[in-house]
């Protein structure tokens, strides 16, 4: 059984225990842990969570950021946490990627059950200004044309941005030179100055469309995002192209059911706060919630949806 289906099945019986026997937990402070650089989406995200269950729980909430190695050291440092809920992950796209991409990783992936799913952001596929066509048709046309198709940029090898240009160019049966960089400040960079030609990236780049530094072609979301209502979806062009970044929230495998069920109703309730909803709305993030159930079937969809791209010829090297 492939691990993230065995994560759905165990978090089953969390989303279904009574909350009754939940009352104890916790006792003491908890901490999350941020496999990311403390500034970035995930962390600011975490942090407004940490701060709202704090509030609710009566105990500190602590963001611990562990970041490198594409997100193995924080993680691994939570596989190895007791299974008692005190220690918590809070992660996003790399959770369901790294098994995929990377070899002999320090943990076992079946050492984590899922709590909740947190949010979502879809990626944007921005064009330079300097092309002269930017719709999807000429973008399209002109990949057929160029030597080496599109040069389309990506935060690093296995991001959520490189795995949605290539989800795109197989959809769209076209070629493309996949140029990578470390972090999304300097692929950003090259874009707006016509280095690539372009570039998928998630709402937080919406700033740079609205200043007019580069051109939004179409976002890869079953629906038009709230905030930026003019952008196309790629499934109203034809393209049924649905990519991006999610966050959630794990513990250390054992962790008792009660628990789980308890940070799950819990992180639902502190999502509904309005003030909470302003803060992550400013990141282009959009808020959800889940079961644990839900989340660990999320993450069974994310896998296989990338296992499935590299088993018809992606080829995706960060090794």
């Amino acid at each position: 059984m492939h691990f993230f289906k065995a994560l759905g099945l165990a978090a089953a019986v969390a989303a279904a225990l009574p909350l009754q026997a939940q009352e104890a937990f916790p006792k003491r402070p908890v901490t999350i842990v941020v496999p990311y650089s403390a500034g970035g989406v995930t962390d600011i995200f975490a942090r407004s969570v940490g701060l709202k269950l704090g509030a609710l729980w009566g105990q500190p909430v602590v963001v611990d950021n562990r970041a490198g190695a594409g997100t193995i050291i924080g993680t691994q440092y939570v596989s190895r946490a007791p299974a008692d809920g005190y220690t918590l992950l809070f992660t996003s796209y790399a959770f369901t990627s790294n098994p995929e991409l990377r070899k002999n990783l320090p943990y076992s992936a079946t050492a984590f059950r899922p709590v909740a799913l947190l949010g979502s952001s879809h990626n944007i596929l921005l064009v330079t200004n300097r092309l002269k066509g930017k719709s999807l048709a000429e973008l399209l046309a002109l990949a057929k044309t160029k030597q080496g198709g599109l040069t389309l940029a990506s935060s690093g090898p296995g991001s959520s941005p490189h795995i949605g240009a290539e989800l795109f160019a197989q959809q769209a049966g076209i070629p493309y030179t996949h140029v990578p960089y470390k972090g999304q400040g300097p692929s950003m960079l090259d874009l707006t100055a016509g280095v690539v030609d372009g570039m998928f990236d998630g709402m937080s780049s919406y700033a740079q469309v609205q200043h007019g530094a580069v051109a939004a072609v179409a976002i890869a979301a079953p629906q038009r995002h709230p905030a930026a209502p003019e952008i196309p979806t790629f499934r109203e062009l034809g393209m049924d192209l649905v990519s991006g970044s999610w966050f959630g929230l794990l513990a250390p495998a054992g962790t008792p059911d009660a628990v789980v069920a308890r940070i799950n109703a819990d992180m639902r309730q502190v999502l509904k706060d309005a003030e909470l909803k302003a803060q992550i709305a400013k990141t282009g993030l959009q808020v959800t919630t889940s079961t644990p159930e839900a989340f660990g079937q999320f993450l069974a969809q994310e896998s296989a949806k990338l296992h499935r791209l590299i088993q018809q010829g992606a080829k995706i090297d960060i090794n």
